[in-house]
């Protein structure tokens, strides 16, 4: 199942509603399908609500408010990773697209129950991450970069899983521009997986992680190459090399679906042409494990976002391609989907500190 955040435009404003992606052509198409955006979302809250008044439910706009609410992470908040009552929802639609076209079937107050992927636009599906963490799992990427700046891993990396906490005030969705920061000179993008947490916990056992993860999907790790350089030599972590931007989604693809995540083909293009492909193969630390480390004396959160790392071949630097502004940058994963995004010119002179002036 592909869960997603969206946004409709109404005649009072936008509003963020919770969906179900249903594309069109099966499961081998759901990249081209994703990139066509020939589909629909089944909007959660009202599908529950016109089911509800269909079964002789009092009050159902209020009972599926109550018990289906329009908000992703509240939802999961309440139900956890559970999709028994999602997949009755799918199902009730379903049966009722078989006989009447999906633009007739409404809610109780006249809601629309479902729109075509081309008449919304895609959020990150946790529109409100309580913590994001971007971990080092692959080790080819590693020795590709680390190579490239004559280093080595260190063997601490071995030892136990490591991770940044990014901002999470800075996530953007599918097919919305990410600036290009007036400090830096050299853009970058980064191909990830991430899971999502859908289940709270602490001290969870590594045989009993994957039952917190509610799903996984894209995250394009943008970095600003020349700012992080400087920043790492502090050996404090990225901080303005990172945080004007996070892209994640284009939604939430659940474990059932997904299968196996060391064999997805994953790729990137850049204006159309492909600039790497890749599978994510063996992590050094599996997302079970990750997930175990880090919750140990430590609660995790319904929406917290694990990134994986990059891919091998996964960013330009290490490839030595680079993106400039005005590019189109897609990134691809089979079952899950396509997550784009254009880098658009900041506003503005450029920024230039202490520390580039020579530059």
């Amino acid at each position: 199942m592909k869960l997603t955040t969206f946004r409709v435009h109404t005649p009072v404003g936008p509003f963020e509603r919770f969906g179900i992606v249903r594309l069109d052509g099966g499961p081998e198409d759901c990249a081209a399908m994703a990139r066509q955006s020939q589909g629909w979302i089944i909007d959660v809250n009202f599908a529950f609500a016109a089911k509800s008044a269909e079964d002789g439910v009092g009050n159902p706009n209020s009972r599926a408010d109550a018990f289906c609410p329009s908000d992703l992470l509240t939802y999961a908040e309440l139900h956890g990773p559970a999709l028994e009552g999602l997949d009755e929802l799918v199902q009730w639609f379903e049966a009722r697209t078989a006989a009447i076209a999906t633009a007739e079937i409404v809610g109780p107050r006249k809601e629309r129950v479902a729109y075509r992927l081309d008449e919304v636009e895609l959020r990150p599906p946790v529109a409100r991450v309580p913590v994001l963490r971007d971990f080092a799992a692959f080790e080819n990427h590693l020795q590709t970069t680390f190579g490239k700046m004559g280093l080595k891993i260190p063997p601490e990396w071995y030892e136990r899983p490591t991770a940044f906490k990014g901002n999470s005030t800075t996530l953007v969705g599918h097919d919305e521009e990410v600036r290009w920061p007036r400090y830096t000179r050299k853009l970058d993008y980064e191909l990830e997986l991430a899971a999502v947490i859908g289940a709270p916990g602490r001290d969870i056992d590594v045989e009993a992680a994957s039952g917190h993860i509610l799903g996984y999907t894209l995250l394009n790790d943008f970095s600003a190459r020349d700012t992080q350089k400087g920043e790492m030599a502090m050996s404090t972590g990225p901080y303005k090399g990172k945080d004007f931007a996070w892209a994640l989604g284009p939604w939430i693809v659940t474990p059932d679906e997904i299968g196996e995540i060391d064999s997805l083909a994953m790729s990137v293009r850049i204006n159309g042409d492909v600039w790497a492909e890749s599978t994510p193969g063996t992590m050094q630390w599996t997302f079970p494990e990750i997930i175990s480390y880090t919750s140990q004396d430590e609660p995790l959160n319904v929406g917290d976002v694990f990134g994986s790392g990059t891919v091998d071949q996964g960013c330009g630097f290490e490839i030595d391609r680079w993106i400039e502004p005005g590019d189109v940058v897609e990134l691809e994963a089979a079952g899950i989907g396509v997550l784009r995004n254009r880098i658009s010119q900041a506003a503005g002179p450029e920024i230039r500190w202490r520390w580039n002036q020579s530059e």
